[in-house]
């Protein structure tokens, strides 16, 4: 074999691989968004086609490949862990509010509203000894549905750069993946880390400033509220009045907002004392205004779109509830806008009518 030919064949071996990672980089680069059908919810793409077909009680985003569902079993309530094909990956032993499992004598539950972060999700662990006195416990849970990381914590919170907020005697602290304190329960109150830098509430002034990774503040205490740092800025509450601020603490977005959520993919949903709509980076207005004249709700952007709650054609808003970020019931109409200000997916009249119990006009 002449070394031509080699090298040709080498050639093409390579051309195959690379048309195989890129083939695998476009599949693992699929959004899915969980979306309702009539009474059922399934997950779409960006496309706006069923991936997953409608089949839960309630659905919620995907995090670190898994996502939170909600289905019946023997007449009673259960949520589970699926992944992108919708294998059930971990699965609740217990009827209720989340997920809850059974790891050697703990009780292991996982709120709806929590997710998976940095490859763990927050637990709160319950010893089923009813003799047991002792201080609370709580921890993390790994993808394989086994306790990576726990100890006598009343609360934590999601890993973010490496390190998780956690609350002890009142008090908020944060971990690393050892379990170690990287900063002591001293605050009043905090967020996840972002930039470096996490919000904290200082109890010496009532005031919120932000930290960085070895408890010291960097953005003094002044503010009555505020949030992490999303996409490089800060939404925080001043003078009764929300901005959005830099890691240096200077201004980004001056303070004018009744109120104002994180930044994700590109925009922030804030609110005036008339209006209610998404900014960019600058603080601008953006997609058409006939976007929110029938706007009941929205979440923020996800994964790249976001799921909105809208009103038909000559009817109102239906009330809807919410329990922390979880939709427990919503009747109005549900779409997904993505970044470009376009709708990807929108339920059919019929389904609002028919969930809705109203003769089609």
């Amino acid at each position: 074999m002449t070394s031509r030919v080699i090298k040709n064949m080498w050639l093409r071996l390579m051309a195959v691989g690379m048309i195989l990672l890129l083939f695998t980089v476009a599949v693992s680069a699929q959004q899915l968004y969980p979306m309702r059908k009539y009474d059922k919810w399934g997950y779409i793409d960006e496309s706006g086609q069923w991936i997953i077909k409608p089949q839960y009680q309630m659905a919620m985003d995907f995090h670190d490949g898994l996502a939170m569902v909600k289905d019946t079993y023997q007449g009673g309530e259960v949520w589970d862990f699926i992944n992108e094909k919708g294998q059930k990956v971990i699965q609740s032993e217990y009827f209720g509010f989340g997920t809850f499992i059974k790891l050697y004598d703990y009780k292991v539950s996982v709120q709806p509203h929590d997710h998976f972060s940095e490859g763990l999700v927050p637990v709160t662990i319950q010893i089923l000894d009813p003799t047991y006195k002792g201080a609370g416990i709580s921890g993390f849970l790994n993808k394989e549905g086994q306790l990576e990381l726990y100890g006598y914590y009343d609360k934590v919170y999601n890993f973010s750069e490496g390190l998780a907020r956690i609350e002890k005697g009142g008090k908020v602290g944060y971990i690393n993946r050892n379990g170690d304190y990287a900063i002591k329960p001293i605050f009043s109150g905090g967020g996840a880390f972002a930039n470096g830098l996490a919000p904290a509430l200082d109890e010496a002034t009532g005031k919120w400033g932000y930290i960085d990774k070895k408890g010291n503040f960097v953005i003094q205490p002044q503010f009555s509220k505020a949030r992490e740092f999303s996409q490089g800025v800060a939404a925080v509450w001043k003078d009764f009045k929300w901005g959005y601020i830099m890691p240096d603490g200077s201004v980004a977005v001056p303070m004018q907002f009744r109120s104002a959520d994180s930044f994700s993919n590109g925009y922030a949903f804030v609110t005036t004392e008339n209006d209610a709509f998404f900014i960019d980076r600058h603080g601008k207005k953006v997609f058409d205004n006939e976007l929110y004249t029938k706007l009941c709700h929205t979440r923020s952007f996800t994964n790249g779109a976001a799921l909105m709650s809208v009103s038909p054609e000559n009817r109102g808003c239906n009330s809807y509830r919410l329990a922390e970020e979880v939709i427990l019931e919503d009747t109005n109409l549900l779409m997904y806008l993505n970044t470009d200000g376009k709708v990807i997916y929108r339920q059919e009249l019929e389904e609002y009518y028919t969930i809705n119990k109203i003769r089609r006009p």
